[in-house]
């Protein structure tokens, strides 16, 4: 009889266990509820998830960063200012070399054939023209070349003047063209093929020289620097400079056909010879369009504008026209012994055009364009 009841007592001691147990189980969901923890674990969760998604963005934007300083793809650069000479390469592998100071310029198409601008810390621009100095059928070299369109001097010297091949009396001195500065050139050019064998190019001014202030600039949108005798384009276009990467040049015979070349290779087959409507640059007999198609010069007109106000050929500007261009091909001892490029906005030349002139010759038609060699 005790056995059975003390089993009774004990099954109802259970059951009333139970009940208690679940009374204190609900005041407790309810107190959790209530005082809103399961709010606050469910928001402390979603912050968490905030927090590791902000990192996992700071850290890619920390690699991408880094990645602008160790990746050598050149879209990855785009605005990079570089402390020493780097190479970069095209989507299409194609290489190019910035010099320390300069940086890539975001383009439409960023490629070498298209033309890759760098610019200095001033803001003047040029153009990458990749080539070599060795005679190859697969890359450009850097050479003369003439067309056929060359004009013969008063004297028939023959505007036709490789500086490599230069001599010169050593009491000649004409209008600033001395002994010394002729002997400068020829160094000059040695020193350009040097550098084109070991960084395999150069860069071309994006923009006939400018006036700014008196400041020699390439930039967009500045009256062509004019009015000056053939020394003065040649200390101006030196006197630009190119930084601890770079040296910049008046532009020589083989810095100019070379770019020519390099141009009439990438969409521009006759540009050396011929003066197509499409080429929309400053000649005489044209008229010049802008970007949207609307006439910003007449035709039979002598209007000189202002860089970049033409259609760019792989994107460097007026090689063809606006104004005639000084460069350091000279014949020292001869009624003419500088040499002009390119047509303008005066006469009907196209871009391969040499045209003899004096030292002391100096219009608002004849300008000059500088050239950009590695060191």
């Amino acid at each position: 009889m005790l056995r059975k009841g003390n089993k009774g007592i004990t099954l109802v001691a259970l059951v009333i266990t139970i009940i208690i147990l679940l009374i204190l189980a609900g005041i407790s969901i309810s107190a959790l509820t209530n005082t809103g923890i399961f709010e606050k674990a469910k928001d402390a969760k979603e912050k968490s998830e905030v927090a590791e998604k902000q990192q996992s963005e700071t850290l890619d934007g920390y690699e991408k960063e880094l990645n602008k300083y160790t990746s050598d793809n050149l879209e990855e650069n785009i605005g990079v200012k570089f402390e020493k000479n780097t190479e970069l390469h095209d989507k299409n592998g194609a290489k190019i070399i910035v010099p320390a100071g300069f940086k890539v310029v975001n383009t439409d198409d960023l490629t070498v054939e298209k033309g890759i601008v760098v610019e200095d810390s001033k803001g003047n621009q040029y153009v990458w023209i990749p080539c070599t100095t060795e005679d190859s059928k697969s890359q450009l070299q850097f050479k003369r070349t003439e067309w056929d369109v060359e004009v013969d001097g008063a004297d028939n010297s023959r505007a036709s003047k490789d500086e490599l091949t230069l001599t010169c009396p050593e009491n000649y001195s004409d209008n600033g063209l001395t002994y010394a500065v002729v002997n400068e050139i020829v160094t000059q050019v040695k020193a350009e093929k040097d550098s084109v064998r070991r960084n395999g190019g150069y860069y071309m001014g994006r923009y006939e020289v400018g006036d700014e202030n008196g400041t020699a600039v390439i930039k967009v949108d500045q009256t062509p620097m004019a009015n000056i005798i053939w020394s003065t384009a040649y200390s101006k276009a030196k006197g630009i400079g190119g930084g601890l990467g770079a040296t910049t040049y008046l532009c020589s015979s083989y810095a100019w056909d070379t770019a020519i070349n390099f141009i009439q290779n990438n969409g521009f087959p006759n540009y050396a010879k011929a003066r197509e409507d499409s080429y929309n640059e400053n000649w005489y007999d044209k008229n010049v369009k802008d970007s949207k198609e609307n006439t910003i010069k007449e035709s039979n007109s002598t209007e000189r504008l202002l860089t970049g106000k033409t259609t760019p050929k792989c994107n460097i500007y007026d090689m063809g026209g606006n104004v005639l261009e000084f460069t350091t091909e000279v014949m020292p001892s001869t009624s003419e012994p500088v040499v002009f490029r390119s047509g303008s906005y005066g006469n009907s030349s196209p871009a391969g055009q040499r045209h003899d002139g004096g030292t002391a010759d100096s219009t608002d038609g004849y300008g000059f364009r500088a050239t950009l060699f590695l060191k």
